[in-house]
């Protein structure tokens, strides 16, 4: 915790830019089409982090017969998204903003829930990631559609390539909710 005297100085000094403000950028895009994307990265950033919680709480308390390879699958996962919100937060500086870096707002600019701190069952955690890289991918199509048509071919490349790990995410999900042992009664059949 801060000290009173840390917290007064750093309130007395000026911000050389507040979040919020867009800055002109050196690639030469409108300032306008500039505060739109930033805005919607920024809820992709909050959004990733969400999901890189979530991910990283299952990845320590999953249990069940399937554990260890899902486990390992929730931990890669969750670095992979740690390491695109990180992608996402350059490619918006290079736009002129400043990526959401206060975790107490992640829940309002998110489009995604936190399922929340309690242990669920195992096929409801997977169904919660399922959905919730479902929300990101069609989220990502919105963006790259936005940043091709005002030519900002890099913010463009960039999703598409995220997009396509986020597919690979959706896909490999799909396949661990159709595995019968996902805590279902293997006994009653």
């Amino acid at each position: 915790m801060l000290s009173d005297d840390v917290q007064m100085q750093s309130s007395k000094i000026s911000a050389k830019q507040k979040y919020g403000e867009i800055e002109e950028n050196p690639i030469g895009l409108p300032q306008k089409y500039c505060k739109t994307i930033v805005n919607q990265l920024n809820e992709d950033i909050a959004s990733s982090y969400i999901l890189f919680l979530q991910l990283r709480k299952q990845h320590a308390i999953i249990k069940g017969p399937d554990w260890k390879h899902i486990h390992d699958t929730l931990g890669e996962y969750a670095t992979y998204i740690g390491k695109q919100a990180e992608e996402l937060s350059e490619r918006l500086t290079v736009l002129g903003g400043l990526p959401i870096s206060d975790p107490a707002r992640f829940k309002d600019l998110a489009y995604i829930d936190f399922e929340g701190n309690d242990m669920l069952e195992l096929r409801r955690m997977l169904e919660n990631d399922l959905h919730s890289v479902q929300k990101v991918i069609d989220a990502f199509r919105g963006r790259i559609k936005n940043a091709s048509e005002n030519n900002d071919y890099g913010t463009e490349h960039m999703l598409k390539g995220t997009i396509f790990e986020y597919e690979e995410m959706a896909d490999r999900l799909e396949h661990y909710l159709a595995m019968e042992s996902l805590e279902r009664n293997l006994t009653t059949r």
